[in-house]
């Protein structure tokens, strides 16, 4: 089914026509974007070792806490040594990350015998765990362990905190195909429904013609929109007032053929209405095409904009970049102009850097 040569005419009060053509914007179509599931990890690993001297001079149960440390990711851990009933226990505490998020940790300890030998008192396994939790405790050394030479009095503790970090996201590109499943399934029922051009999008001075049954399909907007009872489905129209005409032609366009062609042009501004018309996947599609153009002058307001709207996969890509080159991204203009304009995002990225 092709809408390329489909054009609607519209009256407007006074006599003067407009005449809106789908080929007007599907006209060069390039291929369309496709969320890609290439992603590469790779495994981080920290070692610190903790020596702890004056054991016998602990009474009762005593814990003991590590310095802080901070893993390649920007966490922050410590270790915790525990004296119960002249035993040792050692577990690992998770202090810092990026909140409500969980972290999975392969984490591992041996104690340095004096011989210089290692002895496994925390076995390697992973957990996951977020921010204030801790690991089980385990066992060090048991009482009849604990003697009256000078080497029982204190413990080396090599500790190891293993995470895996994505290194490489292939992001959506121009020249691949996407999955067309969800859109055939839409213009399926549009068709079993055997409707009609029966809707209106006002928009700017100008009128986009819909059907009802496919936007319902595709926007749960619309969805909740078009029900018989709203003043809209009785009116036959909608006036839309804060999308642009020409990213709205292209939230159509999506919605009928799966493809938004001027996503590379105004990815904001379609970003900005696929989170209005709750389009999850050309919302994505724009949020990983943002991310491909991060650098140091927008990472900022970028960041600014993805707490805005809600974008968890371009926050997380613009935290990460602004990790990486924080020093550089606080000396541009942008950084300065998110701090009067957007001073949640930078409260919020001053606690994930600290």
């Amino acid at each position: 089914m092709s809408f390329n040569a489909r054009s609607f005419n519209y009256g407007f009060p006074g006599g003067s026509c407009r005449t809106i053509y789908i080929a007007e914007v599907a006209t060069g179509t390039p291929t369309v974007l496709k969320d890609s599931n290439g992603t590469n990890f790779e495994d981080y690993t920290f070692v610190k070792t903790w020596t702890v001297r004056g054991l016998k001079t602990l009474e009762g149960t005593a814990e003991i806490k590590s310095i802080s440390f901070t893993h390649q990711n920007f966490s922050k851990w410590c270790m915790v040594l525990t004296k119960k009933n002249n035993e040792l226990f050692l577990q690992f505490l998770l202090e810092k990350c990026e909140p409500e998020k969980l972290l999975r940790a392969k984490l591992k300890a041996d104690e340095i015998l004096p011989s210089g030998e290692k002895r496994e008192v925390f076995p390697c396994k992973w957990y996951e765990m977020g921010e204030g939790n801790s690991s089980g405790m385990q066992l060090v050394r048991k009482a009849d362990f604990i003697g009256e030479d000078n080497s029982e009095d204190e413990i080396t503790l090599q500790c190891e905190v293993c995470m895996r970090c994505i290194v490489h996201d292939e992001l959506p590109t121009a020249d691949t195909a996407e999955h067309q499943s969800d859109v055939a399934r839409a213009v399926g029922e549009m068709y079993s429904e055997e409707v009609h051009t029966d809707f209106e999008l006002h928009t700017e001075g100008s009128v986009l013609k819909a059907h009802r049954s496919l936007l319902s399909v595709r926007s749960p907007y619309f969805a909740a929109l078009l029900q018989p009872h709203t003043k809209e489905a009785k009116e036959g129209f909608v006036q839309i007032t804060d999308v642009k005409t020409e990213a709205l032609k292209q939230v159509l366009l999506f919605m009928y053929t799966g493809v938004a062609p001027a996503l590379k042009d105004m990815p904001w501004d379609l970003l900005i209405a696929a989170d209005k018309f709750q389009l999850q996947q050309l919302k994505r599609q724009c949020e990983a095409h943002i991310a491909s153009q991060l650098d140091v002058d927008n990472a900022a307001e970028t960041a600014a904009n993805a707490l805005l709207f809600s974008c968890d996969m371009l926050w997380d890509r613009a935290v990460f970049f602004i990790r990486s080159n924080l020093y550089r991204v606080m000396r541009t203009p942008g950084w300065a102009l998110v701090i009067t304009a957007h001073p949640e995002a930078i409260q919020r990225l001053s606690e994930l850097m600290g």
